[in-house]
This record gives structure tokens, C-alpha cells and sequence, in this order.
């Protein structure tokens, strides 16, 4: 994965086209929601090549065609999760309603968040429990690297446990 995530696919006898439950931080809007996203995957390895297709999901395509990745690991209520955390970075961005609304740092654009399995770099968000890490987790990064916007390069991996 890396900052170009673009939402086609070459599509071959060992490709496979999955979706999985994820969580958008989006910015219009007061509250996080659940969605669907789309992910390729490797028929022949199912549980080492996955990619999440994120083009299509965070907006203003326009303003920023360049998506950010961060792998962020959190610990909550004794557990430990690990995310996968995908959004923009661009001064013409709206600001981000529900992240500001769960009292989390300053940031612009919309914010996909997929959880990462033991076994497979990406699954589906599972319980409730899971959804509050993920709160836990974007509240932690947005007060981590703020201000987003004087910063140059952002860290691939972050760990708040």
C-alpha cells in the first residue's frame, strides 16, 4: 500500500473483487459511519495480498487524488487492535465534523479506517468494542500529528499502546 491508491483493477483469473465492513470518519457529517469497502485480493494467496480500494470511497477527488496510509495499533480496555487508517491531506478540504464532534485533533477530509487480522493484513470491523478503538484510535492520531498541515512526512506505522 502506498500513497497512490487507484480504483482499478487488472482483472485476471486470480483476482478476486471481496468487500468488508469498514469505518468513514467523513467530513460532512457529525457522526462516524459503517460502510462497505472493496478490497482485491490474490486468489492463490488470499491472506497475504490485499488492497483496499479507497478512490472511490473518500471525496473531493478533484482537490486531492493522493491518499495516505498509516498503520495504527491502539489498546483498549485491555485489548489491543490494529488499523489500517486512510485519508487526504490539502488545505482546500473541508474540515472533518465527526472527528472534531468524537473531540479529536484538527483534521481535513474525509478518514477511512479497515481493521487488520493476525492473519490477514485486512478484515472486517467485527463488534462494537471495535468501533469505540477505532474512535479511540483517529482520536489519537488526529491529537498525535497535529497540525496536519505544517507537517512534511507522516510515520507508516504508529503504536498508542
Amino acid at each position: 500500500m502506498g500513497m497512490n491508491h487507484i480504483a482499478t483493477c487488472i482483472p485476471n483469473r486470480h483476482t478476486r473483487i471481496k468487500g468488508i465492513r469498514a469505518r468513514l470518519y467523513p467530513a460532512n457529517s457529525v457522526s462516524p459511519k459503517a460502510i462497505k469497502a472493496q478490497f482485491r485480493e490474490d486468489a492463490r494467496q488470499p491472506s497475504i495480498d490485499r488492497f483496499v480500494f479507497t478512490g472511490d470511497l473518500l471525496s473531493e477527488p478533484r482537490i486531492q487524488p493522493y491518499i495516505h496510509d498509516i498503520a495504527l495499533t491502539v489498546r483498549y480496555c485491555g485489548k489491543s487492535f490494529t488499523f489500517l487508517v486512510f485519508f487526504k491531506r490539502h488545505k482546500l478540504l473541508p474540515p472533518n465534523q465527526s472527528i472534531q464532534n468524537l473531540q479529536g485533533g484538527h483534521m481535513r477530509g474525509d478518514v477511512l479506517v479497515v481493521a487488520c487480522g493476525k492473519r490477514v493484513p485486512i478484515r472486517n470491523l467485527r463488534s462494537g468494542l471495535e468501533d469505540r478503538a477505532a474512535d479511540r484510535a483517529i482520536k489519537r492520531l488526529t491529537e498525535a500529528l497535529n497540525p496536519i498541515e505544517t507537517r512534511r512526512r507522516f510515520p507508516s506505522t504508529i503504536s498508542f499502546t
